[in-house]
């Protein structure tokens, strides 16, 4: 499989066949798999563990300018530590991933999980029927304009 894209935008439609994101356009028949996934955790450079070593043996050496580049390089690695953490932790939102037939893959942020659900719904139903209306798609406030498995308020969700 060819690297994953992830695609940042607040919203997306879905017309006849075509999915239309910024710059991009995904034909819905070429679509092979959606899913939704948990964002992947950021994960320590073992490159880091180099730079722990030679902050330690920089600050036992007597010379106070190698002394300094060990300490900084001490402080860089805890704020490199901090950083992993705090980012593993903050990630309570989910991805819709778009795998094409091709081997793409693509993928939308959205917090809410029950949201991207009904999103698959959508999608589900243009992949299997030829919806010829407009779909629009909004991830930041997590509605469905216009959806053909929706019923109700003018065809949102909230």
């Amino acid at each position: 499989m060819k690297e994953a894209k992830k695609i940042d935008t607040a919203n997306l439609r879905i017309e006849n066949n075509i999915i239309s994101v910024n710059d991009i356009m995904l034909q819905v028949s070429n679509i092979s798999q959606v899913s939704i996934e948990s964002i992947p955790k950021k994960e320590f450079n073992p490159i880091a563990l180099i730079l722990l070593l030679l902050g330690v043996l920089g600050v036992g050496q007597r010379n106070e300018e190698i002394k300094v580049y060990g300490v900084t390089s001490i402080i860089i690695l805890i704020v490199y530590i901090v950083w992993i953490v705090v980012t593993n932790l903050n990630n309570n939102g989910r991805y819709l991933y778009i795998y094409m037939n091709s081997g793409n893959c693509y993928y939308i942020y959205c917090a809410n999980e029950v949201f991207l659900k009904k999103v698959i719904e959508v999608l589900e139903y243009c992949i299997n029927n030829h919806w010829i209306q407009e779909v629009y798609i909004d991830f930041d406030k997590c509605l469905l304009y216009n959806s053909p498995t929706i019923v109700g308020d003018e065809n949102k969700v909230n």
